[in-house]
């Protein structure tokens, strides 16, 4: 069985983390939309929910994985060249 490089593992790692902030981050503006709408519509049950869960989506695409995940994978991988 063939070895897989540990950069390519690495890089494998990274694309998968800078895709699921991506698509956090997606789904947290699209709830932030619906939320908007929401309450706009009058419907302040599912405004209020979607806001909230957009915010969470949003905290966790751009902060506990961009900022702390991504940033500094990049960074490593960056200077370890």
């Amino acid at each position: 069985m063939a070895r897989i490089p540990e950069f390519a593992v690495e890089l494998l790692e990274l694309l998968a983390l800078v895709v699921g902030s991506g698509l956090a981050s997606v789904i947290g503006v699209e709830l932030e939309r619906v939320g908007v709408a929401g309450l706009a519509g009058g419907d302040l049950a599912v405004g209020l929910w979607a806001l909230a869960m957009g915010l969470v989506a949003l905290y966790v695409g751009v902060v506990a994985l961009g900022y702390e995940q991504v940033l500094p994978r990049i960074r490593a991988l960056a200077g370890s060249s």
